[in-house]
């Protein structure tokens, strides 16, 4: 991820990568870290009013983390034969 230039990089990158695990192992803490720094973000931006846009999209990416999280806790709670497709 490193080679894509991201808008808003102070919580974007963690966001990111939390979307991207694929490990459920990791997945919590890197969720959990990501909900933390984009927190303090909306936090740092909630005094002023200079980015909006920003707002709206730490605001999106807090509502979508945990549902990533219920996303990965349904799916490893399937087993394997669940989740092949039938012909």
């Amino acid at each position: 991820m490193s080679d894509v230039r991201l808008k808003y990089p102070l919580w974007q990158n963690h966001y990111l990568q939390a979307m991207a695990e694929t490990h459920p192992e990791l997945l919590k803490s890197k969720i959990s870290a990501a909900e933390q720094v984009v927190s303090l973000r909306l936090r740092q931006l909630a005094s002023t009013t200079d980015d909006y846009e920003e707002q709206i999209a730490g605001s999106r990416a807090r509502r979508e983390a945990p549902r990533r999280r219920s996303m990965e806790s349904l799916l490893s709670g399937l087993g394997k034969e669940q989740l092949r497709p039938t012909l």
